[in-house]
């Protein structure tokens, strides 16, 4: 299997391009030192060679410095597994399609609040079976869209160009909640009272010692 392909960034271009004119620059330097026998031009391009090499070394530098930064990022920042890429993309598809089969549901109740409610209610109902299923996200949305509202019972035809249709302007409560979903809210906040109560420390003022000696009478 062959490696992936290296990121290039427009910096480590620049610092290496320059490297290259920098090193060109002092070898050309260095073959006129050579050539010359004069000795105060030998003296000028000795200090020419010294100032180029050092700028070569400091670019370098740079940009190892720059790679090095770069993957110590990389490493620290975390990476999202392939669960937290499923979930995200199941979130992002379920808003798509409620935002579509709400404006289905708009359409088919057509005024009807109480047909509007119930309609929302069973998509709520059902939603977290249909969007743990594979192809909720492998199949394309238009075609996830016309499946939930064939299960809801809504027009096929509206389905087809929910992206024409009006948003909602009616917007019902949630379901309420059974009694036995009721009941554990409740015995679930007695739970955390109570817990409160038994780590909460002893405010109560303490009683006043009676006096050792008798009061005269």
């Amino acid at each position: 299997m062959s490696e992936p392909a290296p990121d290039i960034f427009e910096e480590d271009q620049l610092l290496a391009q320059t490297a290259r004119m920098d090193f060109a620059f002092a070898r050309h330097v260095q073959q006129k030192a050579l050539a010359t026998e004069d000795t105060a031009e030998l003296s000028d391009l000795a200090r020419a060679y010294t100032r180029l090499t050092r700028s070569l070394r400091q670019t370098l530098a740079l940009l190892s410095k720059l790679r090095a930064d770069r993957a110590k990022a990389e490493r620290e920042t975390p990476r999202a597994s392939a669960q937290d890429l499923q979930d995200q993309a199941i979130d992002e598809r379920t808003a798509q399609v409620q935002d579509a089969v709400e404006r289905v549901i708009s359409a088919a109740a057509d005024g009807d609040e109480a047909l509007h409610t119930d309609w929302c209610h069973r998509f709520d109902r059902e939603v977290d079976d249909w969007n743990e299923k594979p192809d909720w996200i492998a199949d394309d949305v238009d075609t996830v869209i016309r499946r939930v509202c064939k299960a809801l019972g809504l027009p096929d035809d509206y389905a087809q160009r929910w992206r024409d249709l009006p948003a909602p302007t009616f917007f019902p409560d949630p379901e309420p909640a059974t009694p036995e979903d009721v009941a554990a809210a409740n015995a679930a906040a007695r739970a955390f009272t109570a817990g409160l109560h038994a780590t909460a420390p002893d405010r109560t003022p303490a009683r006043p010692s009676k006096p050792p000696w008798r009061p005269s009478g």
